[in-house]
């Protein structure tokens, strides 16, 4: 089976969880990875029987969009002689006359279109029309099959964030060493902010000096980036920060020490912008570890009895909670249990393989 999937610049974190899942089930069954190169024949290109083979697009205007979609990328998969195409950014199109499997990501649902990128508004522009078209529509939270713009519900395929494999819980004494080699042997909160989102930077440190003042403790607040690297004007405020002593800005951190870090943690202080991280929830929740976030339909479905929602967005009761999961050993007892049990249903596995097999059923009709 060949497997065309149409990638775009900054497609966000749904189509690159998909595009991670389908790296992990090419390498489990062999298949070869290829990238498209437009500079060079397809007869030189060399692509195996069986093969996923990536083809970037970009464009900055609603016409180069167009030309993509109803003949460049037509075109493209017809010289490679692909069984299904798999868009990771929710467009159909009703030249492809392969079967077409999409991808809707959080940006599918979004109404305020300024939020979103130039691919993104053409996506939801088209959203009816690529319903139609496709033969099946990937999605990450069931609550949102309920949504007005859900049009062919039937096709619709839930697919949610799932953690991987590395990150899992840890037995105490991993945690000591953990606490000791990054933590000055302390107990810690942990959280992952947007490597520039200021706002949710300063929410979080003011949540955390509320915690501070009513509990004089050498706990830990370490930060994590949510891509590469934090911007300068994050690293500055943190330098006037009272408690900065008490914070760190990890970056450049190996994935086998994040999956470390969330294992040890006390519990995920989650502040959020404009969608709730939910690879990182994901994850909180394999490693079984508590949540406090502000109260949102996503995040209580995939937290599930996991975590302490915040009814307002202010920083006072955000710390209020953070104090409130602090004292209660019986309630964080209970979150951990209950992010442990709501972890059997984000099988990273069990998503993968259902991945392919919609690949699978598609490219058969």
């Amino acid at each position: 089976m060949r497997i065309a999937v149409i990638e775009h610049a900054e497609g966000g974190d749904y189509a690159e969880y998909i595009f991670s899942l389908l790296e992990e089930k090419a390498n489990q069954l062999n298949y070869q990875v290829k990238q498209w190169s437009n500079s060079v024949p397809v007869s030189q290109q060399r692509i195996a029987e069986n093969a996923i083979i990536f083809i970037a697009v970009d464009s900055s205007s609603f016409f180069l969009l167009n030309l993509l979609y109803w003949v460049k990328i037509p075109s493209i998969l017809k010289k490679l002689r692909a069984d299904v195409v798999l868009d990771l950014n929710g467009i159909a199109s009703p030249k492809i006359k392969i079967p077409q499997v999409i991808a809707a990501g959080p940006g599918f649902f979004l109404e305020n279109l300024k939020q979103l990128s130039k691919t993104g508004r053409f996506a939801l522009k088209h959203a009816n029309a690529s319903q139609q078209i496709a033969s099946a529509i990937l999605h990450y939270s069931i609550a949102k099959k309920n949504n007005p713009l859900v049009t062919r519900r039937e096709k619709w395929q839930h697919l949610p964030f799932t953690a991987p494999a590395i990150f899992k819980t840890f037995e105490w004494h991993e945690k000591i060493m953990i606490k000791a080699q990054f933590a000055d042997n302390k107990d810690f909160f942990i959280a992952v902010i947007e490597d520039e989102a200021m706002d949710d930077f300063v929410l979080l440190l003011k949540g955390f000096s509320r915690f501070k003042k009513w509990q004089q403790s050498s706990m830990q607040l370490i930060i994590l980036p949510k891509y590469e690297s934090f911007g300068a004007a994050i690293r500055e405020k943190l330098t006037t920060y009272k408690y900065r002593d008490d914070v760190q800005l990890l970056e450049d951190v190996e994935e086998k020490e994040i999956a470390s870090l969330f294992a040890s943690a006390h519990s995920l202080l989650h502040v959020a912008g404009k969608f709730p991280q939910f690879l990182i929830l994901s994850i909180a929740i394999q490693c079984s570890l508590p949540v406090i976030a502000f109260d949102d339909e996503d995040v209580k479905e995939y937290c599930a009895g996991g975590v302490l929602l915040c009814a307002e967005k202010t920083a006072e009761a955000f710390g209020n909670s953070i104090i409130e999961l602090y004292k209660n050993e019986n309630m964080h007892a209970q979150l951990k249990e209950a992010a442990n049990k709501q972890s059997l249903n984000l099988s990273r596995n069990e998503y993968a393989n259902k991945l392919w097999q919609v690949l699978e059923m598609n490219e058969n009709q």
